[in-house]
């Protein structure tokens, strides 16, 4: 056996008895060649012990194995809010498993010029094959381009035109079914902590809640809501001038399990008891061990599934075996257990949009 690293197609086409675009087509893994002459030009490449140049392979095929993850810029931001190490982590996984490396990019989606460097610097010249976006925000100035340029990407979160691709959790259904739940306790002051709207699942998240007040026939005008940001302190202030006001909310259905937990902090730092004179319901229930120590109802979101799942739309629109525009909705359920006032040790009733335990459908 030959071991010549400095051949070049040209060596191996004439070995071979080809053109070397014949061979370039092998070397590609390009369909339009003839299986009797595929097996010839890989024998004669396993013979010499050609090994293909990665870059200039990458190049001619405009394929470089590297999709990007776009995560908010702030450093702070991303470790500070416990949705996004686990939501990483399973775009990692679900990546390597697919053969696809990942560039983590810390960039604006809000601000022009961020989103300008970020296309001259990978998207022109194809450094990655595709995008998932982590933060779907009603200012995305990225998405409207790479829409336009037919690059594939996908967001983590829905978008407010009707055309993205994106993969979602039900926020508006889990909402209004934890919301619902309070009410069922008997509550009827209900007020909601969110976070804020400039990301469209705090928006949906706060239409849920006004579903299920609508449907229980209370004035939207007399219920206290409130915006924080999801990851910073600001959620134990907002809780307690609620608490503190002439009209105290007897249940809070707060936008994350951070703000929930800052709550119950802020009613136990006054005198209050949960959930006996404050019911509390949290969103995500990520850290599901921690929540049961706590006793904290939370709408569990399929965070690990919901990271697979981008990763899965992204590579069938990069192989062109899904056509734009792919939007997949993952279910939300309601994890029963203390805050709200339940017993934990007694199963909930179903109710109209399946059980509290179970699925919720998107509506």
């Amino acid at each position: 056996m030959r071991d010549d690293r400095s051949m070049t197609l040209n060596d191996i086409a004439k070995l071979a008895g080809v053109s070397r675009s014949t061979v370039s087509r092998v070397v590609n893994d390009d369909p339009r060649v003839r299986e009797s002459v595929r097996r010839r030009v890989q024998e004669t490449i396993a013979q010499v012990g050609y090994q293909p140049n990665a870059a200039a392979r990458a190049l001619a095929s405009r394929r470089s194995g590297v999709i990007g993850l776009v995560v908010p810029p702030s450093f702070a931001e991303v470790y500070a809010d416990p949705w996004f190490p686990p939501l990483v982590q399973s775009c990692l996984d679900a990546a390597r498993d697919t053969g696809f490396s990942v560039m983590v990019l810390m960039d604006s989606v809000e601000d022009e010029e961020a989103v300008t460097t970020l296309i001259s610097r990978f998207i022109r010249p194809r450094t990655i094959e595709g995008l998932v976006i982590t933060n779907s925000l009603q200012s995305d100035a990225l998405t409207p381009k790479l829409q336009s340029m037919g690059f594939p990407y996908v967001l983590i979160g829905r978008a407010v035109e009707s055309d993205r691709n994106f993969v979602d959790v039900t926020n508006r259904q889990g909402t209004r079914l934890a919301m619902r739940h309070l009410l069922e306790h008997g509550c009827r002051r209900p007020a909601m902590i969110n976070g804020e709207e400039t990301i469209v699942s705090a928006l949906d998240r706060r239409l849920g809640f006004e579903d299920a007040l609508e449907e229980a026939g209370i004035d939207l005008h007399a219920t206290q809501r409130t915006n924080v940001d999801f990851w910073r302190p600001g959620a134990h202030d907002a809780a307690l001038d609620m608490l503190r006001g002439d009209h105290r909310p007897d249940c809070i259905l707060a936008a994350s399990d951070t703000i929930a937990i800052s709550v119950i902090d802020a009613a136990e730092s006054i005198g209050m008891s949960v959930p006996e004179d404050l019911a509390v319901i949290g969103f995500d229930d990520i850290n599901a061990a921690r929540n049961e120590r706590l006793g904290l109802t939370s709408v569990k979101q399929p965070v690990d599934a919901l990271g697979r799942a981008a990763i899965d739309v992204l590579v069938q629109l990069i192989n062109g075996r899904a056509q734009p525009p792919v939007q997949r909705w993952l279910d939300t359920t309601l994890s029963i257990r203390h805050t709200c006032g339940c017993d934990p040790s007694i199963a909930p009733p179903g109710d109209g949009d399946g059980r509290k335990e179970g699925a919720v459908a998107p509506g």
